[in-house]
């Protein structure tokens, strides 16, 4: 019954799918909508689709109109944005985000990504901002 048990559970491990995971930007890779490259990493953003295929972005606002062609939107299996302050990889909906005027991103979005709400809350006042959630910024 044991050995049962063990083998159902390997089983039914192995068939689980993986959630992608985030994709290193490197010094070559270009924006998948504007074509810029991707150079200032605390703007940076990609999707992966079902395919597995990344698209790279040098700016929240190019993966938003990115998602928003067709039925790309449906087909997106992970986003990802890079946390303004520590640079590393947020899932898109878990981020808290910053709209503003003064913040100088690549084409001009005004948009940062945060992973803690404090910080988002910091940020939005420093740069007289509003606070958005992903929820926001998706419609």
């Amino acid at each position: 019954m044991r050995t049962l048990l063990l083998c159902l559970l390997l089983a039914a491990a192995a068939c689980q799918t993986k959630r992608p995971q985030p994709v290193d930007i490197e010094a070559a890779d270009m924006c998948a909508l504007c074509r810029m490259a991707v150079s200032e990493k605390p703007f940076a953003a990609e999707v992966i689709d079902a395919e597995m295929s990344v698209y790279k972005f040098d700016d929240i606002g190019c993966m938003l109109d990115f998602l928003r062609q067709g039925d790309r939107k449906d087909k997106a299996a992970a986003r990802f944005v890079m946390d303004y302050e520590s640079q590393t990889w947020i899932e898109a909906e878990q981020a808290h985000y910053v709209k503003s005027t003064e913040i100088r991103s690549p084409m001009a979005s005004g948009l940062i990504a945060l992973r803690e709400r404090a910080a988002a809350e910091r940020h939005a006042a420093k740069f007289k901002g509003q606070l958005l959630s992903w929820a926001d910024l998706a419609k």
